[in-house]
């Protein structure tokens, strides 16, 4: 059945029993399919799915009890920050907010939407009157409809009273809506009416969700609240609930024929709502304030009437804007439990009947071509001179910036306004927190202003009052100084964020997120910064290091020389996907989950994408990157077509890859390299040796601020093959088997033990076999990867047959993997070095149980901060080895019997000509480029000259074999045998003179471990050395990071029933 919003509610609610029958709603155009609600549900239905509805939601939170848990315990201890501020019970409340809204998988718009217009029912000391108002029948209507706007229909509304005898879960009695008015009236004790639109985002709530918001005010005041049941979007967009809203007004003012209530002078009303109903009640309030100037009267029953101004308005929460482009959105988002805007855009709802739109649009309350409009994006309005008293308050939410600045600009247009602000507090806590102290307080704030606008208005002064947290302490604020905002600065920031929303036409070519103009002034803008910055201490002579945050390097921060900082952590965004050439714009801070979010939504992927969701795009080209699809693409920075540079003297330059050396690779034209994105119609020869000398060169020729990515075709699935070996040899034979197979995308072999290998091999396809079910790694129920591997292949027999060279059928288990979870296949456990955490903490067992409790902990980005910040990593190998692959059995046999560490990964790679400080084939094998890529991570000696002993060995076996380190791990050379090892110094010297980066470090100085390191932290190392101090103190840096915030919020992660909607 379909029927229209306005008749499903009156259906659901039963029609209003008024003075005369409610005028039959003017069909609309938008309409869904009702989901869980139907149009004859009796009340007792509507409590019971909402009974459902409140058990479902208990139930979503299972999966959270840990982290509730933690915060339970954080705030005992008093060591959140948020402990200082909110009591236990508060902190918990929107703990479990934040869970449920910052949900990754939002449910469908109608059926969110159907939950929240539930009644509840009615009980205890409060009076409700449900009515309708009638409206003059419509001239001109079918006019309207053919320019878009929309009717104006019967608005049903709630009286609200207080009632003073009932006892607390006593029903409104079974009487007619007029009686039940009438009964409410008895209690009023003056005239005072507020007329409210309730907040939800224009498309959630109804004014039975905030009975009890305003049945406390009308008791607090001692009169009465029309609350509204305006239309929602998206199926009325703007500008139905404005409409809603007027008729709602004239109706109070001017009471249609049959009403059960008489005409309400404009001296008793006041306006009021919260969140968006407090964008509703500003809008019909600047509104009133525009009909005013122009002397418009309104035929309303056939009888011209004025439009009187209300004696005042009150606000909570407002928000004005619409396109969130205040910075308060970010920045207060640990205070509030409002997902931020990114999120928003991100975690988009799956579609249903209402959403999205027909046509599209971006935003489901407002039309695109009008999000600008001053009534809707009511910070835009130049003028609100001649506005009544006006009560405003807000907590240290993502509304603040919006809401301060609405009051420095009533005051500079001469309003008279009180502001409220409340320490800590959320977005509309008073609705949301109706327990707590301050929401009695904000009520009590409410009615003191609502009571002044009827008995003295001239009395009421502007003033600014924060209340604090906890002990409700008042003291006076700052008024003057509120908001740093001016109005120029509102609308650049307004407007800049409207464009870089605006959809993109037509998409291809076009960037992802935004208008590229737009995306790339922000971008140069900080560019600009850091070369103004890296010149200043050019023009010094002074050494500088770059900070950008990254959580996956395997040096000890510690281990860092001090030095001064170039900060480049603002350099985090995809600022475009070029669909028509395949291409990315991406700022070095991006790391590889968030990168391949942004490409799968265009269908491409990375050529290289490292395993470790928190590497960035600029690690992986500064550093060396070599992933398991490097057999045929190469290292990282081989799919890189051009990199913007800050250079040490603060020139910024782009530099390419150079036709010779990249054609040689990639088989590219002259052409394709000069109409580069990044750097178009420049000489991809000029910078060339910058370019080669940089990847790889650990940031010490320049600082890298933008590079140019190749994409390539993405699929939904891998189909992954695991072959098993029995012997080394037979594990480095399946490797090069598997890299010359022209179907194969990836490959990659783990080491169990010398008799027990595997070698992975994927293949990415559309097509998922009938029966076949998909096999995920990213949820705490999954298995981790290395462990899933080793047991299903452990019964098999060898794949490689013994007759011949071929390989055969057995010996081998194929599955399907979304692609996503294959790339980032070994992010939980850190491919196995999350085993050694357990080993640690020897009490906590390595169970599946543990893994899945303690799951926020095991990801690469948390490990690694525990890691360092625990003081163990001075005694852990993680070493990456390249080496040939006519030396690797030797180098395996050497790790066993030297180290002893298993599992090993092995990684094939096609390497870059030398010199490089990429890893590549040296001395008589010098013209071949395959090299495999050994893993050895686990735990080395404790003693640490032992360590040191064992690493100086492996460093001198590797040299000897012919193979080279990545850089990223623990480097004991001494300097000529670093040089001796990498070569190329004559060329790299010659570079840092040509780009002036002499001052700079080099890059042995950067990756050499210091010997006195830890003799210059005293007593800490240490105290971090008796168990179990350093492990916790790891766990306790772990925890302030929040780095475990960010796989719970990944949309990468696959989830059951999503094969479908999210296409690769």
């Amino acid at each position: 059945m379909r029927i229209s919003q306005q008749q499903q509610r009156q259906a659901s609610r039963g029609r209003p029993q008024t003075g005369r029958p409610a005028t039959p709603p003017t069909p609309i155009n938008h309409e869904y399919t009702l989901l869980d609600m139907d149009a004859g549900n009796s009340a007792k239905e509507q409590a019971a799915q909402l009974k459902r509805y409140r058990a479902g939601l208990l139930w979503s939170l299972v999966p959270r009890i840990p982290f509730l848990i933690r915060t339970l315990v954080f705030h005992i201890l008093g060591v959140s920050e948020t402990a200082r501020y909110l009591d236990l019970e508060t902190d918990m409340t929107l703990t479990i907010l934040r869970s449920t809204l910052h949900s990754s998988k939002p449910g469908p718009v109608a059926k969110t939407q159907a939950m929240t217009l539930l009644d509840p029912g009615i009980k205890g000391n409060i009076w409700i009157s449900k009515t309708a108002s009638d409206v003059p029948s419509q001239k001109g209507a079918y006019a309207t409809r053919l320019i878009g706007v929309p009717d104006i229909i019967p608005v049903e509304a709630e009286w609200t009273g207080y009632r003073a005898a009932a006892a607390k879960d006593e029903p409104l009695p079974d009487v007619p809506e007029e009686q039940k008015y009438e009964e409410l009236m008895k209690e009023c004790k003056n005239a005072t009416t507020v007329l409210y639109f309730h907040g939800g985002a224009y498309y959630l709530c109804d004014p039975s969700t905030h009975r009890e918001l305003a049945g406390r005010l009308a008791k607090h005041m001692g009169g009465r609240v029309y609350s509204v049941r305006y239309r929602l979007a998206p199926q009325n967009p703007f500008p139905s609930a404005l409409l809603d809203a007027l008729v709602s007004y004239f109706t109070l003012l001017y009471p249609p024929p049959g009403s059960i209530h008489e005409a309400v002078s404009p001296k008793d009303i006041v306006l009021g709502g919260d969140s968006a109903g407090g964008n509703l009640t500003l809008a019909l309030t600047q509104t009133i304030l525009q009909l005013r100037r122009q002397n418009t009267k309104i035929s309303w029953f056939g009888v011209k009437r004025a439009v009187p101004l209300p004696a005042g308005v009150m606000v909570l929460s407002p928000w004005l804007d619409i396109v969130q482009s205040m910075p308060s959105w970010s920045t207060n988002s640990k205070w509030d439990y409002l997902p931020t805007p990114e999120r928003v855009e991100r975690d988009q709802p799956p579609p249903d009947d209402v959403w999205p739109a027909k046509p599209p649009r971006k935003h489901m309350y407002v039309a695109d071509a009008l999000r600008l409009h001053p009534l809707v994006s009511l910070q835009l309005n130049q003028s609100w001179e001649g506005i009544p008293p006006t009560w405003v308050c807000c907590g240290w939410e993502c509304l603040a910036d919006e809401d301060k600045y609405l009051v420095s600009k009533l005051r500079a247009d001469g309003a008279t306004v009180i502001f409220e602000e409340y320490e800590a507090m959320p977005h509309v806590w008073a609705v949301v927190l109706p327990k707590v102290a301050q929401t009695e307080r904000c009520i009590e704030g409410m009615a003191k202003f609502i009571t002044a606008t009827r008995k003295e208005p001239e009395k009421i002064k502007s003033g600014y009052t924060y209340i604090k947290a906890k002990t409700l302490e008042e003291t006076e604020g700052d008024v003057e100084n509120l908001t740093p905002y001016t109005e120029k600065d509102v609308f650049e920031l307004t407007y800049r964020k409207a464009g870089r929303e605006t959809p993109p036409a037509p998409s291809v070519g076009r960037p992802h997120g935004g208008d590229t103009a737009a995306t790339m002034q922000r971008h140069r803008q900080v560019v600009r910064l850091i070369a103004a910055t890296v010149r200043g201490y050019f023009e010094q002579s002074i050494p500088f290091r770059i900070m950008h945050g990254s959580t996956n390097s395997t040096r000890p921060a510690h281990l860092k020389s001090r030095a001064y900082f170039v900060d480049i952590g603002a350099l985090k965004n995809v600022l475009e996907v070029d669909t028509s050439r395949r291409v990315a714009l991406v700022e070095p801070n991006v790391p590889m989950d968030r990168l391949v979010e942004s490409t799968l939504k265009h269908g491409l992927v990375p050529p290289v994408v490292m395993e470790f969701p928190g590497i960035t795009a600029g690690g992986g080209f500064a550093g060396t990157a070599g992933e398991s699809s490097s057999f045929k693409h190469g290292y990282f920075d081989q799919s890189v077509n051009a990199v913007e540079m800050v250079l040490p003297d603060g020139e910024v330059v782009v530099a390419k890859p150079g036709f010779r050396l990249r054609s040689e690779n990639a088989g590219v034209s002259r052409e394709e390299l000069i109409n580069t994105k990044l750097g178009e119609g420049e000489d991809p020869d000029k910078y060339a040796d910058l370019f080669h000398g940089a990847a790889g060169a650990v940031g010490t020729l320049g600082i890298t601020t933008l590079l140019e990515l190749q994409l390539i075709e993405a699929k939904r699935y891998v189909r992954t093959t695991y072959r098993r070996t029995t012997t080394t040899a037979e594990a480095i034979r399946a490797v090069r088997e598997e890299c010359g197979k022209s179907g194969n995308d990836y490959v990659d072999g783990i080491l169990f033990s010398e008799g027990h290998g595997v070698i992975v091999s994927g293949e990415m396809t559309n097509e998922l076999p009938a029966g076949e079910k998909v096999q995920t790694f990213s949820n705490p129920w999954d298995p981790w990867f290395y462990m899933h591997v080793r047991n299903i292949t452990r019964g098999l027999p060898s794949s490689i047959s013994t007759a011949s060279s071929s390989t055969t059928p057995q010996g081998t288990v194929t599955e399907y993997i979304p692609l996503a979870e294959y790339l980032f296949r070994y992010d939980r456990g850190g491919f196995w070095v999350g085993q050694a955490a357990f080993d640690y903490f020897r009490p906590v067992r390595f169970s599946r149980f543990f893994r899945w409790f303690l799951d926020d902990f095991l990801h690469t980005r948390m490990l690694y901060r525990a890691l360092h910040a625990s003081g163990e990593s001075a005694r852990f190998f993680v070493q990456d080895l390249g080496i040939p692959y006519d030396t690797a059995e030797e180098f395996i046999k050497y790790t066993t019997k030297s180290l002893d560490i298993w599992p090993l990964w092995l990684c094939p790679l096609k390497t870059p000509k030398g010199p490089s400080f990429h890893p590549h084939v040296r001395g008589a094998n010098k013209t071949d480029t395959e090299m495999l890529n050994i893993g050895v991570w686990g735990w080395g000696p404790k003693d640490k000259a032992d360590f040191v002993r064992a690493n100086r060995a492996l460093e001198a076996k590797v040299n000897e074999l012919g193979g080279m380190k990545w850089l990223y791990a623990h480097t004991y050379y001494s300097e000529p045998e670093f040089w001796d090892s990498f070569g190329g110094r004559a060329a790299y010297e010659a570079l840092r003179v040509k780009y002036r980066a002499t001052s700079l470090p080099s890059v042995y100085d950067k990756v050499k471990v210091r010997d006195d390191a830890a003799a210059n932290q005293g007593w800490k190392p240490f105290v971090k050395s008796l168990w179990p101090v350093g492990g916790l103190y790891g766990i306790w840096k772990g925890i302030q990071s929040k780095d475990y915030m960010l796989h719970r919020h990944a949309t990468w992660r696959w989830r059951p029933g999503s094969d479908k909607e999210k296409t690769a």
